[in-house]
């Protein structure tokens, strides 16, 4: 009954909801990518521009679920660390180097070599917060 009333208090309550909704959006994210593939399984195989898509759907779901990460420890700490954030930013990054690369554009090396340093730059910042935590 006491943990009831702990899960039923309105923080804990939003924060319930909310990565409830979060993973239910991941979930149907999921859904759609597996009936994707299935449904355009050999235009996949031999098409660039299905596998481009199915690579770019992926790689979205893995920012939602590092945001979905993110803010439940948020919700759980009650603070935010810097480390899920870099970790969620280097990920959005890695998916922009990944879908320039793979776009039928062609690579330009600008673009290219600023996505390389912001994601280093989001690295070393991560490492820095991680040796240098007030928080083991």
């Amino acid at each position: 009954m006491k943990e009831l009333l702990v899960i039923l208090k309105p923080t804990n309550l939003f924060a319930h909801s909310v990565k409830a909704i979060m993973w239910f959006i991941l979930s149907l994210e999921l859904i759609r990518i597996l009936l994707y593939t299935l449904e355009d399984f050999p235009r996949l195989l031999f098409s660039e521009s299905h596998g481009y898509s199915l690579i770019v759907k992926v790689l979205n779901l893995l920012v939602l679920y590092e945001i979905l990460i993110t803010l439940t420890s948020a919700f759980e700490l009650r603070r935010i660390k810097l480390t899920y954030v870099v970790d969620t930013a280097v990920i959005f990054f890695i998916r922009e180097l990944v879908v320039l690369t793979f776009s039928k554009k062609g690579i330009d090396l600008q673009p290219t070599l600023a996505y390389i340093g912001i994601i280093l730059s989001l690295g070393v910042l991560r490492v820095i917060a991680v040796r240098f935590s007030p928080h083991p």
